[in-house]
């Protein structure tokens, strides 16, 4: 006779988080225990390089419930959670992040806002987030221009805390491209996001994954995902500059002919840096866009999973 499938599938991507993961655990069996629901919850080890495998087994050794997929290598957070959606069996599937800044204690209030809404996706809104002033301006800049990209009416696109029915965790399997950011992805299938607020904590243990420039790839990752402005961009740019250009050399031109001022070198040669840069940036966009062609034609898989460590401990 074959196990009976739980009701709630968590996912829970971990990179080099071994001092979070046992409390970690600890909230999601509490919570859930209390919310009076069948649950398992899914870790997928992204090629940490700390102990975190070693907890992780340790902790499914104590608790079948959770079961463990140890990646190849780092492949990065949305190749993890792909991975870890593709074991999971609940009827929802919910997902957070193994920092410990979500409390697992607000699951229960996504589970039911899904429920008992006409939602496809619930996630959580940190209306009062805990990360540094860098960080909030970053997802502010982003959360508005996913927003207008995808006409959703979303405030917090950068939450990890979310709760999806099975069928869009099966909908979003069918992908077979690389770039990709997940709340681009639902928008694509036309599901209903529901937002729901959710409390928010400061980081205790380890560090943060996301530095300044894995933010500034992050953001620039999600825009290329789900649209070509950068490359409309350029046009725009470009003719700009064009117009600022026009008008320094017909300037040039009326102090030559009215006052026999040939003395243009500094302006000229901010022109030509002006020009030089916009030409270098346009030249960088289209690069990135040729290189994500490059990848996609090399057909790879979009992650390798190495290790799973299922009821049976192999």
């Amino acid at each position: 006779m074959s196990e009976q499938a739980p009701d709630i599938s968590i996912v829970v991507p971990v990179f080099n988080e071994e001092a979070n993961l046992r409390q970690l655990f600890a909230e999601i069996a509490e919570a859930m225990q209390g919310f009076g629901r069948s649950f398992e919850v899914i870790a997928v080890d992204d090629g940490s390089r700390d102990h975190s495998f070693a907890v992780l087994k340790a902790l499914h050794e104590e608790d079948p419930r959770l079961r463990v997929i140890r990646l190849a290598r780092n492949f990065g957070q949305n190749p993890a959670l792909y991975a870890g959606f593709s074991y999971v069996r609940g009827g929802i599937v919910v997902t957070i992040d193994a920092d410990l800044q979500n409390p697992p204690a607000e699951i229960p209030k996504l589970i039911t806002a899904l429920e008992e809404g006409a939602y496809d996706i619930v996630q959580g809104w940190r209306e009062q987030r805990r990360d540094h002033l860098l960080r909030r301006a970053a997802s502010r800049g982003v959360n508005t221009a996913v927003s207008r990209l995808t006409r959703m009416n979303i405030r917090d696109l950068g939450s990890g805390m979310k709760a999806y029915r099975r069928e869009v965790i099966d909908r979003l399997g069918l992908s077979t491209h690389h770039s990709r950011y997940l709340p681009a992805e639902t928008a694509w299938l036309g599901v209903n996001v529901g937002e729901v607020k959710v409390a928010h904590r400061n980081r205790t243990a380890g560090e943060s994954k996301y530095g300044l420039w894995a933010l500034l790839r992050v953001n620039f990752d999600m825009i290329a995902s789900i649209s070509a402005a950068p490359v409309h961009l350029i046009g725009v740019a470009g003719g700009f500059f064009s117009l600022i250009g026009f008008g320094m050399a017909a300037r040039i031109l009326y102090l030559r002919i009215r006052e026999g001022n040939f003395n243009q070198l500094a302006t000229v040669s901010a022109l030509f840096f002006i020009l030089a840069g916009v030409q270098m940036i346009c030249t960088a966009i289209m690069c990135e866009y040729i290189s994500r062609i490059y990848v996609e034609v090399q057909d790879r898989p979009y992650y390798i999973v190495g290790t799973v460590l299922d009821r049976a401990g192999k």
